[in-house]
């Protein structure tokens, strides 16, 4: 019998895999809560001194940082009736 080893899902990808669900039932404020839930993680992650090129659970920092941040901006900022005249730089 081989050993096989089992990769534990980390709190970032699990999180990613949660929010990726809600996009598919269409839960736009559980969505919102769980991409910001994210953001603040990698936040706290960049914080304890890991850059955009460091892996965190099998990813690229700066991965997992775009998918968050473009998920906000695809799924969550056009939902919000002001997000042209307060969400885009001018």
């Amino acid at each position: 019998m081989k050993n096989v080893m089992i990769r534990e899902t980390g709190e970032v990808e699990k999180t990613w895999l949660e929010a990726g669900q809600l996009i598919k039932e269409e839960k736009w404020e559980e969505l919102e809560e769980k991409l910001d839930y994210g953001i603040l993680c990698l936040a706290f992650i960049t914080e304890q001194g890991l850059g955009d090129k460091d892996i965190w659970e099998g990813v690229k920092m700066e991965t997992w940082k775009e998918r968050f941040w473009i998920s906000v901006e695809k799924y969550i900022w056009v939902r919000r009736e002001d997000y042209e005249t307060n969400w885009k730089c001018s």
